[in-house]
């Protein structure tokens, strides 16, 4: 039986997936006209191949991150441990940032975000979740 809290950051880690996608393909979208817009306007190829060179790859990108996120919580709903691990991993990485960031500038966003982050690699380092995903 899957835990509630692992079906809750699996929903998280779709959500995450969707916006990431989304904005890649909205990037892409305006990288496009906007690049067609720049040459029609300035009669110049350079805006344009800078605005294309610069933001494909970027919408690209992000593109793949969601996708990233998407598949990661499908791993997580079927219980796959290497989506355990790979959480696990990401939860580090997203900690020492969110650390970094309250240091620079504490905002209450992102002294949330760090207690959600550090909720959900606490939550997972449990006996029980951890026993979800080997058995």
């Amino acid at each position: 039986m899957r835990p509630v809290g692992v079906t809750i950051i699996a929903w998280l880690n779709w959500l995450r997936g969707l916006a990431y996608g989304f904005g890649g393909a909205v990037l892409l979208g305006f990288v496009h006209y906007g690049g067609r817009l720049l040459s029609a306007i300035t009669h110049d190829t350079f805006l344009e191949r800078f605005v294309s060179v610069v933001g494909k790859p970027m919408g690209v990108g992000l593109i793949i991150l969601g996708l990233f996120w998407i598949i990661l919580g499908f791993g997580l709903w079927a219980r796959k441990s290497w989506a355990h691990s790979l959480t696990l991993l990401c939860a580090v990485v997203w900690l020492l940032f969110a650390v970094l960031k309250v240091v620079v500038v504490p905002t209450p966003w992102r002294i949330v975000r760090l207690v959600v982050d550090a909720a959900i690699f606490l939550y997972l380092l449990l006996p029980g979740v951890k026993r979800a995903f080997t058995g």
